[in-house]
Protein backbone atom coordinates (compact mmCIF):
# COMPACT_ATOMS: atom_id res chain seq x y z
CA UNK A 1 0.00 0.00 0.00
CA UNK A 2 2.76 2.45 0.89
CA UNK A 3 4.43 1.86 -2.49
CA UNK A 4 1.24 2.86 -4.29
CA UNK A 5 0.99 6.12 -2.33
CA UNK A 6 4.67 6.88 -3.00
CA UNK A 7 4.22 6.10 -6.70
CA UNK A 8 1.19 8.38 -6.89
CA UNK A 9 3.10 11.22 -5.20
CA UNK A 10 6.06 10.70 -7.54
CA UNK A 11 3.75 10.61 -10.55
CA UNK A 12 2.03 13.83 -9.46
CA UNK A 13 5.37 15.52 -8.90
CA UNK A 14 6.61 14.46 -12.35
CA UNK A 15 3.42 15.55 -14.10
CA UNK A 16 3.50 18.91 -12.36
CA UNK A 17 7.22 19.32 -13.19
CA UNK A 18 6.43 18.76 -16.88
CA UNK A 19 3.54 21.22 -16.75
CA UNK A 20 5.76 23.82 -15.06
CA UNK A 21 8.48 23.33 -17.69
CA UNK A 22 5.93 23.88 -20.47
CA UNK A 23 4.58 26.98 -18.70
CA UNK A 24 8.09 28.39 -18.35
CA UNK A 25 9.04 27.64 -21.95
CA UNK A 26 5.98 29.39 -23.39
CA UNK A 27 4.97 31.86 -20.64
CA UNK A 28 1.61 30.09 -20.54
CA UNK A 29 -0.75 29.25 -17.68
CA UNK A 30 -1.50 25.52 -17.82
CA UNK A 31 -3.08 25.42 -14.37
CA UNK A 32 -6.10 23.70 -15.88
CA UNK A 33 -3.90 20.65 -16.49
CA UNK A 34 -2.95 20.54 -12.81
CA UNK A 35 -6.59 20.98 -11.85
CA UNK A 36 -7.64 18.11 -14.11
CA UNK A 37 -4.89 15.85 -12.73
CA UNK A 38 -5.86 16.64 -9.14
CA UNK A 39 -9.50 15.88 -9.87
CA UNK A 40 -8.85 12.61 -11.71
CA UNK A 41 -5.60 11.05 -12.85
CA UNK A 42 -7.56 8.86 -15.29
CA UNK A 43 -9.32 11.87 -16.83
CA UNK A 44 -5.95 13.61 -17.07
CA UNK A 45 -4.44 10.58 -18.81
CA UNK A 46 -7.33 10.50 -21.28
CA UNK A 47 -6.89 14.21 -22.02
CA UNK A 48 -3.14 13.75 -22.48
CA UNK A 49 -3.71 10.82 -24.83
CA UNK A 50 -5.71 13.12 -27.12
CA UNK A 51 -3.27 16.03 -27.07
CA UNK A 52 -1.27 14.87 -30.14
CA UNK A 53 -4.38 15.52 -32.26
CA UNK A 54 -3.82 19.23 -31.77
CA UNK A 55 -0.18 19.29 -32.80
CA UNK A 56 0.21 16.61 -35.47
CA UNK A 57 0.86 17.64 -39.04
CA UNK A 58 3.06 15.90 -41.59
CA UNK A 59 1.31 16.33 -44.94
CA UNK A 60 -0.35 19.58 -43.93
CA UNK A 61 1.94 22.63 -44.21
CA UNK A 62 2.60 24.46 -40.94
CA UNK A 63 0.93 27.63 -42.21
CA UNK A 64 -2.29 25.69 -42.86
CA UNK A 65 -2.17 23.89 -39.52
CA UNK A 66 -1.67 27.14 -37.63
CA UNK A 67 -4.23 29.02 -39.69
CA UNK A 68 -6.75 26.48 -38.43
CA UNK A 69 -5.40 26.41 -34.85
CA UNK A 70 -5.33 30.19 -34.52
CA UNK A 71 -8.79 30.49 -36.06
CA UNK A 72 -10.12 28.02 -33.48
CA UNK A 73 -8.55 30.04 -30.68
CA UNK A 74 -9.86 33.33 -32.05
CA UNK A 75 -13.36 31.89 -31.87
CA UNK A 76 -13.22 29.80 -28.71
CA UNK A 77 -10.48 31.07 -26.42
CA UNK A 78 -10.04 34.10 -24.24
CA UNK A 79 -6.40 34.77 -25.16
CA UNK A 80 -3.93 32.46 -23.41
CA UNK A 81 -4.23 29.58 -25.86
CA UNK A 82 -4.36 32.03 -28.77
CA UNK A 83 -1.05 33.57 -27.68
CA UNK A 84 0.41 30.09 -27.19
CA UNK A 85 -0.57 29.08 -30.73
CA UNK A 86 0.96 32.26 -32.14
CA UNK A 87 4.22 31.35 -30.36
CA UNK A 88 4.06 27.78 -31.66
CA UNK A 89 3.41 29.08 -35.18
CA UNK A 90 6.49 31.31 -34.98
CA UNK A 91 8.47 28.35 -33.67
CA UNK A 92 7.29 26.40 -36.76
CA UNK A 93 8.47 29.33 -38.92
CA UNK A 94 5.05 30.44 -40.13
CA UNK A 95 5.59 33.83 -41.74
CA UNK A 96 4.86 36.97 -39.75
CA UNK A 97 2.81 38.23 -42.73
CA UNK A 98 0.41 35.30 -42.37
CA UNK A 99 0.22 35.68 -38.58
CA UNK A 100 -0.41 39.40 -38.93
CA UNK A 101 -3.14 38.77 -41.49
CA UNK A 102 -4.76 36.20 -39.22
CA UNK A 103 -4.68 38.61 -36.31
CA UNK A 104 -5.60 41.87 -38.01
CA UNK A 105 -6.88 41.43 -41.55
CA UNK A 106 -7.84 37.87 -42.48
CA UNK A 107 -9.22 39.08 -45.81
CA UNK A 108 -5.58 39.61 -46.91
CA UNK A 109 -4.66 35.94 -46.44
CA UNK A 110 -3.87 33.98 -49.61
CA UNK A 111 -7.12 32.51 -51.04
CA UNK A 112 -6.40 28.94 -49.95
CA UNK A 113 -5.76 30.10 -46.35
CA UNK A 114 -8.97 32.11 -46.48
CA UNK A 115 -10.63 28.81 -47.39
CA UNK A 116 -8.95 27.09 -44.44
CA UNK A 117 -10.14 29.85 -42.14
CA UNK A 118 -13.71 29.66 -43.48
CA UNK A 119 -13.76 25.86 -43.27
CA UNK A 120 -12.46 25.98 -39.70
CA UNK A 121 -15.07 28.52 -38.67
CA UNK A 122 -17.77 26.40 -40.35
CA UNK A 123 -16.62 23.38 -38.34
CA UNK A 124 -16.91 25.33 -35.09
CA UNK A 125 -20.54 26.25 -35.49
CA UNK A 126 -23.72 24.30 -35.95
CA UNK A 127 -25.11 24.07 -39.43
CA UNK A 128 -23.67 22.92 -42.71
CA UNK A 129 -20.04 23.16 -43.73
CA UNK A 130 -19.39 24.72 -47.13
CA UNK A 131 -18.56 21.55 -49.06
CA UNK A 132 -17.10 23.43 -52.03
CA UNK A 133 -14.55 25.08 -49.71
CA UNK A 134 -13.75 21.73 -48.08
CA UNK A 135 -13.26 20.11 -51.50
CA UNK A 136 -10.93 22.92 -52.63
CA UNK A 137 -8.77 22.41 -49.54
CA UNK A 138 -8.66 18.62 -50.01
CA UNK A 139 -7.88 18.95 -53.72
CA UNK A 140 -5.12 21.46 -52.99
CA UNK A 141 -3.40 19.57 -50.14
CA UNK A 142 -4.57 15.97 -50.53
CA UNK A 143 -6.61 13.50 -48.51
CA UNK A 144 -4.05 12.89 -45.77
CA UNK A 145 -3.51 16.60 -45.21
CA UNK A 146 -7.27 17.16 -45.12
CA UNK A 147 -7.57 14.47 -42.43
CA UNK A 148 -4.79 16.20 -40.47
CA UNK A 149 -6.70 19.47 -40.77
CA UNK A 150 -9.82 17.82 -39.35
CA UNK A 151 -7.93 16.40 -36.37
CA UNK A 152 -6.23 19.76 -35.83
CA UNK A 153 -9.56 21.58 -35.60
CA UNK A 154 -11.04 19.04 -33.19
CA UNK A 155 -7.82 18.65 -31.19
CA UNK A 156 -7.16 22.36 -30.75
CA UNK A 157 -10.76 22.97 -29.76
CA UNK A 158 -10.45 20.65 -26.78
CA UNK A 159 -8.17 23.06 -24.89
CA UNK A 160 -10.67 25.88 -24.42
CA UNK A 161 -13.34 23.18 -24.08
CA UNK A 162 -11.66 21.51 -21.12
CA UNK A 163 -11.02 24.86 -19.43
CA UNK A 164 -14.67 25.79 -19.90
CA UNK A 165 -15.90 22.39 -18.68
CA UNK A 166 -13.72 22.64 -15.56
CA UNK A 167 -15.12 26.15 -14.89
CA UNK A 168 -11.64 27.61 -15.37
CA UNK A 169 -12.33 29.81 -18.39
CA UNK A 170 -13.12 32.58 -15.94
CA UNK A 171 -9.42 32.75 -15.01
CA UNK A 172 -8.48 33.76 -18.55
CA UNK A 173 -7.87 37.34 -19.63
CA UNK A 174 -9.97 38.55 -22.54
CA UNK A 175 -7.96 39.72 -25.58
Amino acid sequence: MTGTIEQAAASRAEVFRQISAFESAYDYDAGYMRDLFDRSTVASQLFNALRPMASYYQKLPAEVHFTAAITVMQQEDCSGCLELNLKLAREAEVSEDILSSLSHSPETLPPILQDVRKYTRDCLRTGPVDEAVARRIEEHYGKEAFAELATCIVGVRMYPGIKRALLLMQTCTAP
